[in-house]
């Protein structure tokens, strides 16, 4: 996990007009559809969102909510949530990665609570060709409201604003994102290596959540396939932490003003 340089157009070219490289088998939903029915040039997000006093960017809540639409790319995408059921957090210490870099992969600095805690998708319905991506993967901790986003940092990185050009994230090679305990990794990386194929297979679509030796995690597929995704943490107004919530660049709402 490291920094990146955002390159927001050429990137969303990338998301609605090639396919991606995934280990994981392609399904129905991976549509590539003709630029055309897609406006380029609207790349700031017109975001409906009910509760407008959600902490910014608000899509982050929003997109939860199924009664949130954006409209982007000259089309409009809804969104659905769908709950995973819950991580386990034995060390309080959690990884967010490529499955395929687990082996690699280092937990961020932060001391999460303990517990078991919900694990949720906001899918995004995307109106122009009828596809259906996970467009934000979170860990809520707390019901609380959030005041403040910040970037989830690893061990000698420095916070950096939100709209920051570089931003702090994990590559995804895969097509996949996952959130462990960081006392579940070595088992973890360990029962990949033997049990990928069946793990993933035709049968897989947007996620999984996956029991072992009282351990678990979830998997899921990132957006619109491989990148580069940056995850943040919510807190609340004592500062404490109520979510950890990867974005997979679906909606550019760095292209807001705050």
């Amino acid at each position: 996990m490291h920094k990146i340089t955002i390159a927001t157009c050429l990137m969303a070219l990338a998301l609605f007009s090639c396919t991606f490289t995934n280990k994981v088998p392609t399904n129905s939903n991976d549509i590539v559809v003709p630029t055309a029915k897609f406006d380029f040039k609207d790349t700031i997000p017109k975001t409906t969102i009910k509760d407008r006093s959600l902490a910014f960017p608000q899509i982050f809540e929003g997109s939860f909510v199924k009664a949130t639409k954006v409209a982007q790319f000259g089309t409009e995408i809804t969104f659905d949530k769908i709950a995973l059921g819950n991580l386990k957090v034995s060390s309080g210490k959690i990884i967010a990665t490529d499955p395929v870099t687990l082996g690699d992969a280092i937990a961020f600095s932060e001391n999460f609570p303990l517990g078991e805690f919900p694990v949720e998708l906001a899918m995004a319905n995307i109106n122009a060709n009828n596809d259906r991506r996970v467009a934000f993967a979170r860990v809520k901790f707390s019901d609380e409201p959030i005041r403040k986003w910040e970037f989830a940092l690893l061990p000698e990185q420095n916070p950096i604003p939100l709209k920051s050009k570089e931003i702090y994230g994990y590559g995804v090679d895969s097509g996949l994102g996952l959130f462990v305990d960081q006392a579940a990794k070595n088992s973890l990386d360990k029962l990949l290596d033997k049990n990928w194929d069946n793990m993933f297979s035709e049968k897989f679509e947007d996620y999984l959540n996956y029991s072992f030796q009282n351990q678990n995690a979830f998997f899921f597929s990132t957006g619109f396939g491989d990148g580069f995704y940056a995850t943040y943490i919510g807190r609340d107004s004592a500062s404490k932490i109520c979510q950890l919530l990867t974005d997979f660049d679906i909606v550019l709402w760095r292209n807001v003003a705050k």
